[in-house]
């Protein structure tokens, strides 16, 4: 049993794929190869931790229920895009923020890098800021402490803690790396 973490899946929202560059034709293509690679990597026993924006649910909340249940997720933290939801009726905990235990290590865990609370001095995981300025905000800064893990940056498959502290672990203090795909290149 696994903790995963991911956030910006973004389902149903078409100008996601051109503001992020996702490498879909449609919206039908982006929410299936979306489902498709979560159930390749999250089992049913596993627990997701899911950072905002499920889905684009300005409204009613309806798209973030309906995709977050198929997801199987355990605990949203809410994005932006996630208002419409009712956190007291929603089907599943919706926080602002939360804090992940793993290992030695404690996570504050929310969607928009600027909620961390300026006295965090552990890790922090957060969404909202895509692929879109990767200088600023990469994957992993472990110059901040700070993990972005939007969507695009995980190749679209939510993160097991494991493999994240994993990577973590072997960051030299001050790198900066863009995307999961990167942190196996150069970490091995």
């Amino acid at each position: 049993m696994s903790r995963y973490v991911i956030s910006d899946h973004h389902f149903g929202h078409s100008r996601i794929i051109g503001y992020t560059d996702r490498p879909f034709s449609s919206v039908g293509e982006m929410n299936q190869t979306l489902l498709n690679r979560h159930y390749e990597t999250v089992g049913e026993q596993d627990t997701l931790v899911h950072l905002g924006d499920v889905a684009m649910d300005m409204q009613t909340g309806n798209e973030t229920i309906e995709f977050f249940e198929r997801l199987g997720g355990d605990v949203l933290v809410r994005g932006n895009h996630d208002v419409g939801l009712d956190a007291d009726t929603a089907p599943f905990p919706v926080l602002d923020a939360c804090i992940l235990s793993h290992g030695e290590r404690e996570f504050y865990c929310t969607h928009r890098p600027e909620d961390i609370p300026d006295d965090w001095d552990r890790w922090a995981i957060h969404g909202h800021m895509h692929n879109n300025d990767t200088d600023t905000y990469p994957f992993v800064a472990a110059d901040a402490r700070r993990v972005n893990v939007s969507s695009e940056l995980l190749n679209f498959r939510p993160i097991a803690l494991d493999t994240l502290t994993g990577i973590l672990d072997a960051c030299p203090d001050d790198s900066r790396i863009r995307d999961v795909d990167t942190a196996r290149k150069e970490l091995g």
